[in-house]
């Protein structure tokens, strides 16, 4: 029997809607689509809360639902995309489990560490399972590096930098706003700079220890009113004595691929390289590893997290993976602004 897809949220800045790809799953379907209460109008930029959210119920052929608490009430509801703004996300996840609803969550889970407890312990205390949707760990030629540093293939991992870029200007509508900010968090760093955070968490498998951040104001005006870094770097220091660096913003270069990333890996015997868009990682001796990269990499995260729902097995990726990025994320933002390295707020449980 198919799962059945409920959405809470609909046009929500930052959010990528998930469903879409779920439903690509032979296994999903759309049955129930709403808005969540108080979705804040920065996040909506515009659009009618509930007559948006009508119209994707239409265009998707599913019920819509006036009050999200219908769609928690069904018993043909498995599965929860919650594509809400990080600041509703506590109580919705808490609502979510209490229904027994498996969730499917964009990054960041939520605002703040406290929530980022309440949503660890909401999942963790229920049968509910929790997608965070850092499908970085599923981009093949990355998992190629991973797999790689795994297996010992460059010796003990020392330093690892990932450049993640996004060119081309501002997003067409947007307008950072304090609203903005206050809704989400933070700018770039946390938009684009948390899935190379995640994967260098991923790649270390280890604990991180410190965190030193710098922030930065380049290129948008709109940005520097609103306090919303375009341009951020993130230095992490792992319990293992590993160093991983993230370099992320929003350039307003303007060439194709739609953005940029390169991956650099050096251990205590040799060094990687993964670059995209060549599907290729570059060992460290000259050879040219091929690999396929494409969009299969949010089918297979998708893939996995239905195969653990079917099998009763951890979540690929869980709530506890994604209260650490917000940990290191709150870490990194109060390194910027005290210009020191931090350490990370520690979990309650």
């Amino acid at each position: 029997m198919a799962l059945g897809i409920g959405v809470i949220g609909v046009g929500v800045r930052g959010q990528h809607s998930y469903e879409v790809h779920l439903v690509k799953h032979p296994d999903c379907e759309i049955r129930a689509i709403s808005q969540y209460p108080d979705v804040s109008p920065a996040m909506l930029e515009g659009k009618h809360p509930a007559d948006h959210a009508r119209e994707y119920a239409s265009a998707h052929g599913a019920d819509y639902c006036a009050d999200y608490q219908q769609i928690l009430a069904r018993d043909d509801i498995d599965v929860i995309s919650l594509m809400c703004e990080p600041k509703a996300a506590p109580d919705l996840v808490e609502a979510c489990c209490a229904a027994g609803k498996h969730i499917v969550r964009d990054k960041p889970i939520c605002l703040d560490v406290d929530g980022a407890d309440r949503i660890v312990e909401a999942v963790e205390g229920s049968p509910s399972k929790m997608l965070v949707t850092l499908g970085t760990r599923f981009a093949p030629n990355l998992q190629a590096v991973r797999d790689a540093v795994a297996s010992g293939a460059i010796g003990d991992l020392l330093t690892a930098t990932f450049t993640f870029l996004i060119p081309g200007g501002p997003l067409d509508g947007f307008t950072a706003t304090p609203e903005y900010r206050e809704a989400v968090g933070g700018g770039e760093l946390t938009n684009f700079g948390s899935y190379a955070i995640d994967y260098l968490r991923w790649l270390a498998d280890s604990p991180v220890a410190t965190v030193h951040a710098t922030t930065a104001n380049c290129f948008y005006e709109d940005y520097r009113e609103a306090e919303i870094e375009d341009m951020g770097t993130l230095t992490m220091r792992f319990d293992s004595g590993a160093i991983g660096t993230v370099v992320t913003g929003r350039t307003t270069t303007q060439h194709k691929p739609d953005s940029y990333f390169r991956l650099d890996v050096t251990g205590t015997r040799g060094s990687l390289t993964c670059k995209a868009p060549e599907e290729q990682v570059l060992l460290s001796n000259g050879a040219a590893q091929p690999i396929t990269f494409s969009g299969t990499g949010i089918d297979a995260m998708i893939g996995a997290f239905i195969e653990a729902i079917h099998t009763d097995t951890p979540s690929p990726i869980t709530a506890r993976d994604g209260a650490e990025l917000v940990r290191i994320l709150d870490a990194g933002y109060r390194s910027a602004w005290e210009k020191r390295a931090v350490g990370l707020q520690r979990p309650r449980t």
